[in-house]
C-alpha cells in the first residue's frame, strides 16, 4: 500500500516538471519571437508610419482670429485623432490669401510681399530659431537655428536669398541692408520661431516671405501674415512635432475648409474648428 501511495504522489511531480518545461519553452519561444520581429522592423521601414498635421482654420477669409489643433494618424488612410484642445490663433491683419506651398494652385487673391495676410494652404514646417542654446526640454525637431545679432531674414524682394536666413560675417560693418531686414533678437515675443514653408525653398520674389509660428502680442492682436498664440502652446507645439511623422499644417477659412476637406484628405472640419456647422448654415443662407 505503501508503494502505491509512494507511486501516485510522483505523478503530481512528474506532472508539474512537464508544466514547467513547456512554460519555459514558451517563454524562450516569445523571447526569440519578439527579437525576429524588432530586427525585421530594424531592417525594413514601417509600412504605416505616423503622419502629423495641424490645423488653422478661421470663420472666414477675411477674419484673422481661429483655432489650431493637432492632429495625428497611423498610415494614409487612416482615422486623424486629434492630439490637443482647441487653441486660439491669430493670423494677418487683412485674413488669409493663398500661398505657394503643397497643394495645387487655387482661384483667388494670391499672397504678396506686405499685404497684410496670412498664406492659406498646406505647408511643411521647416527651421525652428530661439535665442536658447538648445529647443525646449523633450522637443526633438532637428532644424534648430540659435539666433544672433548677425542673423537676418530678407524680406526685401529685390534683394538675393529673398526669403531666406543670412547671417553676415561681422557687425561692426553690416550691409547698408541689414538694419531692415535682421532679426529682432530683443523682442520676448519672437524668443521661438517656427518657420512654415510658404514660397520656399524656390522664393518668387515678391509673393510673401517669413511666415513664423510665434507668441501672440496680444490676445486680440493680429500680426502681418504670421500665426501667433500663446507662448505655453507654442512650446506644446515645438514639443509635439516630430520630423518622422512629417507635420504639415494646414491653413483655411470654413468655406475653403468645407470645400478642401476630402480633396487634401483633412480632418473632420468640426474637429478642427468649434461648431463649424453654424458657420457654414449661414454662409449658405
Amino acid at each position: 500500500m505503501n508503494y502505491i501511495v509512494s507511486k501516485m504522489d510522483a505523478r503530481p511531480n512528474k506532472t508539474l516538471f512537464i508544466v514547467l518545461f513547456i512554460g519555459l519553452l514558451v517563454v524562450l519561444f516569445s523571447l526569440f519571437l519578439l527579437y525576429f520581429i524588432d530586427k525585421i522592423e530594424r531592417m525594413f521601414p514601417k509600412k504605416f508610419p505616423k503622419q502629423q498635421k495641424i490645423t488653422v482654420v478661421v470663420p472666414t477669409p477675411t477674419s484673422c482670429e481661429g483655432y489650431m489643433r493637432f492632429f495625428e494618424r497611423i498610415g494614409d488612410g487612416g482615422q486623424w485623432t486629434s492630439e490637443s484642445d482647441f487653441i486660439p490663433v491669430l493670423i494677418g491683419r487683412n485674413g488669409l490669401s493663398w500661398g505657394r506651398g503643397l497643394h495645387d494652385i487655387q482661384e483667388g487673391e494670391q499672397k504678396k510681399e506686405g499685404d497684410g495676410k496670412t498664406p492659406a494652404g498646406i505647408f511643411n514646417l521647416g527651421l525652428i530659431m530661439g535665442v536658447a542654446k538648445e529647443l525646449p526640454l523633450g522637443a526633438s525637431w532637428p532644424l534648430y537655428h540659435k539666433k544672433s545679432p548677425l542673423d537676418a531674414w530678407i524680406e526685401d524682394p529685390t534683394l538675393p536669398h529673398y526669403n531666406h536666413l543670412v547671417t553676415i560675417s561681422e557687425a561692426s560693418s553690416p550691409p547698408t541692408w541689414f538694419e531692415k531686414q535682421r532679426l529682432r533678437i530683443e523682442d520676448p515675443h519672437l524668443e521661438w520661431m517656427v518657420f512654415i514653408e510658404h514660397n520656399y525653398p524656390d522664393a518668387i520674389p515678391g509673393m510673401g516671405s517669413a511666415v513664423f509660428l510665434h507668441e501672440r502680442y496680444g490676445e486680440h492682436t493680429p500680426t502681418s501674415g504670421c500665426v501667433a498664440m500663446e507662448k505655453e502652446r507654442l512650446i506644446e507645439l515645438i514639443r509635439w512635432i516630430s520630423y518622422d511623422a512629417k507635420p504639415k499644417i494646414v491653413i483655411l477659412s470654413i468655406p475653403d475648409y468645407a470645400r478642401l476637406q476630402i480633396q487634401w484628405d483633412l480632418p473632420p472640419l468640426h474637429q478642427a474648428y468649434p461648431e463649424a456647422f453654424l458657420i457654414v448654415n449661414q454662409n449658405k443662407q
